[in-house]
């Protein structure tokens, strides 16, 4: 099996994305140290790892670092698994948006900052609230717009 710090450089070619980093601490007594290790990817944390020494917590961050890119890629492909190109507008329910938005923050993966969260729960919201939508089938139009319409 090859090493996870291995693993997740050759990951992160693969993608086109930056070499991982790593940043290691160290606390605890002299004789009894604790490592604690971050992995970071585009200047993302991915993963985090704790070991008795910088090797082992640095393997641990990297695991941490390959699960939440795998998913990562699952959620990515779940949500763009219909790439139909927007044809909206679409009726804005306040309440129907405010959940998939709920559920789109609760399900992307909290190792997730910045730019690469907010586009995934965009992603994701935008998939939920358009399958919301669907569902409902056809909006009847209110009837003062309809009345609009005949004048």
């Amino acid at each position: 099996m090859r090493h996870p710090k291995a693993a997740l450089v050759e990951r992160a070619q693969a993608e086109g994305r930056g070499k991982p980093v790593f940043e290691t601490t160290r606390s605890g007594p002299e004789h009894e140290p604790v490592f604690q290790a971050e992995a970071s990817l585009d200047g993302v944390v991915l993963g985090h790892g704790e070991g008795g020494n910088k090797r082992e917590a640095e393997r641990r961050a990297a695991e941490s670092a390959l699960v939440a890119l795998d998913r990562v890629a699952l959620d990515s492909a779940s949500v763009s698994a219909d790439d139909t190109p927007f044809d909206g507008p679409w009726p804005m329910f306040e309440t129907v948006l405010a959940s998939a938005l709920q559920v789109a923050n609760a399900r992307v993966p909290t190792e997730l900052r910045g730019d690469a969260a907010r586009e995934a729960v965009q992603a994701f919201t935008l998939t939920l609230y358009k399958g919301m939508l669907e569902s409902l089938g056809d909006v009847v139009e209110d009837d003062e717009d309809a009345e609009d319409d005949e004048a």
